[in-house]
């Protein structure tokens, strides 16, 4: 006998109805009653009409159990569809499968926040994923994973509760980092695979992606074997699951939006006139005259100009300003006028210095005027022309026992000059002080012992019991001593002499070195040579290592191995090191979305206290973690883009801006078409493609399979019987005349 509760289990909404079951054994009943037993008498007429009718017997009982089969399925089904049954739950009574487990797929990519009749792509993407959580069964799962770069799975486990999943859509927001498809496809094919071996019951999975289908993410540039790699794991989650991609995106799109922007300037002082300059990229076909560009400094407006922006082109604008205070502040660049806004804005975080602090290490010290290692470069980098900018620097000459006695992290860039060797303690002061952003220049010269320097310096290893790291960009060879007199600068194609295409008469290719030391820079690094001379070898590489930068001069800075100090260039290639470097700086201050913010202090407690306001405006209290000599700061939750600041307290009493800028890579609003998408993306994968979501019950069609609403084909099949059985009830001649 079934139990009560698989009785309910048929989902009936009117359950006392089918008591009127017991009517359908009206027609039976009178079947039977018709045929009770009569007193039987012989009669020669009556014989005569049996034998007619034993004739026709057969006929006639297949006639009467047709009509009586008729209508009582006709009572049958109509008591069925006016109690409203749900067959698809009958199964799911009858055993615990039946049950669907969907993976909602919501493109985060910053292009989503296209929008539409006042509400973004993002927006209706959240809408159509509640209404699919919505119009699900009683015992549907859900989980939710935003496509972003990297995916991030909102709620990983299936969820049960309609409510909590529906606040988990509603509490979604839109990063502003572009998509990776690939790491999405690897995450969603973890849920489900998790989810088909931990939750037995939920025997059918779907996928949907609710995305604008942007070229940019979805048509991802792989190499070779991860694009095999990407195709295979899409196969693989095809087949345990029914893929549907609901398309948002529209065919005609119009773009603007600001690319670069950056300031003509590597070191900013105050009351220096800052040039500044925005590049804006038009991503539609239709030409942007007069396009308005906004200079925002502090958050304070100040200068307007307008630009011609050419179909698929670009244009540059220009803006100067002067900072009369020292210390952090930020440019916005902003424009307007199209219908996705993230990427009308650009931040520029700029520390204005009062100075840049020097120390130079003299490997070879004298007591004689510029008879020093380091005694021309210390004048070089702060000559006494008061009305010259670079008299901002200030230059200290100490001998290489400072290392281990002075802070180095006050300083913005350290320059070695012939110093002999280093002990394993020193290198690890370097090594700190490299990591947490400090610059170091090594130049060569006659006390140098290139054994030890390759062997502290230019290898990885332990340092007084802690690990360091590499900080020569190239391995020293042998000394050579034969004049050069030619030097090569590679197309001024560095940072470093580009200053110097066009100005031959600075003499930086005919400067005399006579001696200098072979240097081999890897080729699998990313070390860069500068400078070369006419045989090939370096003379200048330099190498991004840690978070500073380390620059190598295998000659000398004074007159031992060069005339480089006496020759015109000198100045000029000695400053352009610097500002190299320390620009460098400015760097760690500027990162894309999704990049993590670091920053260091001099303090080896931790205890600093920090809070970080990100752009929205919201704070969290942050804490550092000593590293060495320092205390180091991260943030990792840079998914917005904007100004992030953050504040120090006691003793350091200070703040420090970082810009966070979007890839406009995504601001191309291409989409890829379903059928690029079927042929290039996903050759031989099944999925569904549509465009919306009106209702639960149709939509979509293919491979995702609904149950169709019962009650309405059963009274269509009740009024089909009861033409059907009006007919054969005519044609049999059992009608009443």
């Amino acid at each position: 006998m079934l139990p009560i509760p698989f009785i309910f289990a048929f989902g009936w909404t009117n359950l006392p109805m089918l008591g009127w079951l017991a009517a359908a054994a009206a027609p039976i009943l009178i079947h039977l009653w018709s045929r009770r037993k009569y007193r039987e008498m012989s009669w020669a007429a009556m014989e005569y009409l049996l034998a007619a009718m034993q004739r026709q017997k057969r006929r006639l009982r297949f006639e009467q159990l047709l009509l009586l089969i008729l209508r009582t399925l006709l009572i049958v089904l109509l008591v069925l569809a006016v109690a409203e049954p749900y067959f698809e739950q009958i199964g799911a009574a009858l055993t615990s499968a039946g049950r669907t487990h969907r993976v909602l797929v919501i493109d985060g990519s910053y292009s989503m926040g296209y929008t539409v009749d006042g509400s973004s792509r993002f927006d209706r993407a959240k809408q159509l994923a509640r209404q699919i959580v919505e119009g699900s069964r009683q015992g549907d799962a859900h989980t939710l994973v935003l496509m972003a770069d990297p995916p991030r799975a909102v709620v990983e486990t299936p969820a049960l509760d309609r409510e909590e999943m529906l606040r988990e859509i509603d509490g979604v927001e839109m990063p502003h980092t572009t998509a990776d498809l690939p790491a999405t496809v690897a995450m969603v094919h973890k849920i489900v695979d998790g989810a088909r071996r931990e939750n037995r019951h939920l025997t059918g999975h779907e996928v949907y992606f609710l995305t604008d289908l942007g070229r940019v993410g979805w048509k991802p540039r792989l190499s070779t074997a991860s694009l095999t790699e990407f195709r295979k794991r899409t196969k693989q989650l095809s087949e345990s699951a029914s893929l549907v991609v609901i398309d948002l995106g529209q065919v005609e799109t119009e773009n603007v939006a600001v690319t670069e922007l950056r300031t003509l300037e590597t070191v900013h002082t105050p009351a220096q006139e800052v040039s500044i300059e925005a590049t804006l990229k038009n991503f539609g076909r239709r030409p942007r005259p007069a396009q308005s560009v906004e200079l925002l400094v502090d958050g304070r407006p100040v200068e307007q100009k307008t630009v011609d922006v050419p179909p698929s082109g670009e244009a540059s604008v220009g803006f100067s300003h002067r900072f009369e205070t020292p210390g952090d502040h930020h440019l916005e660049i902003r424009t307007a006028g199209d219908a996705l806004d993230v990427d009308n804005h650009r931040w520029l975080a700029l520390p204005v210095r009062q100075s840049i602090r020097v120390l130079c290490v003299d490997g070879r010290p004298s007591g004689e005027p510029f008879g020093g290692a380091a005694d021309y470069l210390a004048f070089a980098l702060s000559p006494q022309d008061e009305a010259s900018p670079r008299a901002m620097v200030q230059a200290e000459i100490v001998t290489e026992s400072a290392l281990l006695e002075r802070d180095l992290a006050p300083y913005d860039c350290v320059f070695l000059c012939d110093v002999a060797q280093f002990t394993a303690s020193e290198a690890r002061v370097l090594d700190g002080y490299v990591a947490n952003g400090g610059s170091l220049i090594f130049f060569l010269g006659p006390s140098v012992l290139i054994d030890r320097y390759n062997s502290v310096l230019g290898d990885s290893g332990p340092g007084d019991g802690e690990a360091r790291r590499r900080l020569l960009p190239a391995r020293l060879g042998p000394l050579i001593d034969e004049p050069v007199r030619r030097l090569d600068p590679m197309e001024y194609a560095h940072p470093i002499v580009r200053p110097f295409r066009g100005r031959e008469e600075a003499g930086l290719l005919t400067t005399p070195v006579y001696r200098y030391v072979k240097a081999t820079v890897p080729d699998d690094g990313a070390a860069r040579i500068v400078l070369k001379t006419a045989t090939g070898d370096p003379l200048i590489v330099e190498e991004p290592i840690g978070r500073g930068r380390v620059v190598l001069v295998t000659t000398s800075a004074d007159a031992s191995w060069t005339d480089m100090p006496a020759w015109p260039s000198y100045v000029p290639i000695v400053q352009e090191l610097l500002l190299f470097c320390v620009g460098g700086q400015l760097q760690q201050q500027n990162v894309r979305v999704g990049q993590m913010l670091i920053a260091s202090l001099s303090s080896p407690t931790g205890k600093v206290p920090a809070l970080l306001q990100d752009p929205d405006g919201r704070s969290r209290q942050l804490s550092l973690r000593p590293d060495g000599d320092y205390s180091l700061l991260s943030y990792a939750d840079t998914s917005i883009s904007g100004i992030y600041t953050v504040r120090f307290g006691s003793p350091i009493d200070t703040s420090r801006l970082f810009a966070v800028n979007v890839d406009t890579i995504e601001s191309d609003l291409t989409p890829l078409g379903v059928d690029r998408l079927r042929d290039e993306v996903w050759p031989g994968i099944p999925f569904v493609h549509e465009t919306t979501w009106q209702d639960f019950s149709r939509q979509p069609t293919g491979p995702i399979r609904r149950v169709e609403s019962w009650p309405v084909n059963l009274l269509c099949l009740v009024l089909g019987l009861l033409f059907v059985e009006t007919f054969l009830a005519w044609r049999f001649g059992y009608h009443t005349q």
